[in-house]
C-alpha cells in the first residue's frame, strides 16, 4: 500500500508532462512562426510563453485542493490513537469503521472519557518531547537505524534530484530539447520528458509495487543502489563515447532503477522500522536528510554544468563541462 501511495509521484510526473504537451500544442500558432533561436520570439510568442508556464504551474493547484481536503478530513490512525492518545474506544471504533469502509468511528463521549480516566494511569507514557526523542535515538541500536535511513535518503536524493531537476540539460545533450522553431523545441522537451516517465519511472514504480512484499525492502534497495552505481559510472566515464540513443537508454535505466529501488524503499523503510511513538519523527528526520541532499545536488550540479559557459551560449554549449573526462581514464576511452 505504501509503495502504491508513493507511485503516485510517477502519476503526477506523467500528468505534468501531459499538461505541458497539451499546453504547448494549444499555443502552437504563437510559437510556430519563429526559428530555433529564442531571440526570434516576438511579442506574440513571449505572451504565449508567459501564459503557457502560468497554466502549467497553476494546474498544480488543482490536485493540491483535493489533497488538502482529504488531509483535513482523514482520521488519525488507530495505532496512534491507541498507543499515543490512549483513546482505546476511539481506536476500536476507527478500526471497525475502516473495516466497514466508513469515514471514521463514532463513540459515546461520556463512555470515552470514563475509559480514559480508568486506564490512563496504567498506560502512562513519557510526554512527547525533544529530550525523549534524543534519549531514544542516541541508543546505539536505535541510532544505527536512523543513521541508515537518513544516509540512504540523503545519497538517493543527491543523485535523484541532481538528475531529475536537470532533465533539460540531459534532454539537450541527447537531442530532445532542440528544434527548428520555438514550438518544436518546447514540443521535443515535453515528448522527451514523457519518454523518461513512461519508459523509466512508471514501470519502475509498478514493479516495486508488485515485488515489494516478495523480494523485500532491503534487497530491492541494495540492488537499486548497486545497479545505479554501475549506470552512473558508465554514463560518467563513457559520456563522450555514448550516442544520443545510448545516453537516453542509460538515463531511462537510471530512472527505472531509481523507482524500482531506493526512491521507493527509502520512503517505505522509515515508515515501518520505528516504534509508533517515534515513527513520524524518524521518518521526518530521514526525509529532511533527503531534502538536504537535494539542495546539495542543485548547488553542486548547477555550478559544474555552468562552469566556463559563455554568456551568450545556446544549447549544449552552455554545459561545456558535461562531456569532460578525467585525465587518468580518458586515454583508455579514446576510440
Amino acid at each position: 500500500m505504501m509503495a502504491a501511495v508513493f507511485s503516485m509521484q510517477g502519476a503526477g510526473q506523467f500528468a505534468a508532462t501531459m499538461v505541458a504537451l497539451i499546453t504547448t500544442s494549444g499555443f502552437k500558432q504563437s510559437f510556430i512562426h519563429t526559428t530555433g533561436d529564442w531571440s526570434s520570439c516576438g511579442d506574440r510568442c513571449q505572451l504565449a510563453g508567459d501564459r503557457a508556464w502560468r497554466i502549467i504551474i497553476g494546474f498544480g493547484a488543482v490536485p493540491a485542493v483535493f489533497a488538502l481536503y482529504y488531509r483535513i478530513t482523514i482520521p488519525e490512525t488507530p495505532r496512534y490513537t491507541f498507543d499515543i492518545s490512549h483513546d482505546i474506544e476511539k481506536a476500536q471504533a476507527d478500526i471497525k469503521a475502516y473495516m466497514n469502509s466508513q469515514k471514521q468511528g463514532i463513540v459515546d463521549p461520556i463512555s470515552q472519557q470514563k475509559t480514559k480516566e480508568r486506564i490512563g494511569r496504567k498506560l502512562a507514557a513519557p510526554k512527547a518531547s525533544w529530550s525523549d526523542v534524543f534519549s531514544y535515538f542516541t541508543q546505539w541500536q536505535n541510532f544505527k537505524i536512523i543513521f541508515s535511513t537518513t544516509a540512504s535518503w540523503f545519497f538517493l536524493d543527491l543523485a535523484f534530484y541532481g538528475l531529475t531537476l536537470n532533465n533539460s540539460t540531459v534532454l539537450t545533450a541527447i537531442g530532445y530539447f532542440d528544434g527548428n522553431t520555438v514550438y518544436a523545441s518546447l514540443l521535443n522537451a515535453a515528448i522527451g520528458n514523457l519518454i523518461l516517465v513512461c519508459a523509466g519511472s512508471l514501470p519502475g514504480y509498478w514493479l516495486a509495487i508488485a515485488t515489494i512484499d516478495t523480494i523485500g525492502r532491503k534487497p530491492i534497495q541494495i540492488m537499486g543502489f548497486f545497479l545505479l552505481t554501475i549506470i552512473f559510472v558508465v554514463i560518467g566515464f563513457a559520456y563522450p563515447l555514448l550516442s544520443s540513443k545510448g545516453l537516453l537508454g542509460f538515463y531511462v535505466l537510471a530512472q527505472f532503477f531509481f523507482n524500482f529501488g531506493p526512491n521507493t524503499t527509502t520512503f517505505i523503510i522509515p515508515g515501518e522500522c520505528f516504534p509508533t511513538r517515534y515513527r513520524s519523527t524518524g521518518h521526518g528526520i530521514s526525509a529532511a536528510a533527503g531534502k538536504i541532499g537535494a539542495i546539495a545536488a542543485q548547488v553542486i550540479a548547477n555550478r559544474l554544468l555552468m562552469k566556463d559557459a559563455k554568456k551568450d551560449c545556446t544549447g549544449s554549449t552552455c554545459s561545456p563541462w558535461l562531456p569532460v573526462r578525467t585525465s587518468i581514464i580518458s586515454p583508455y576511452l579514446t576510440p
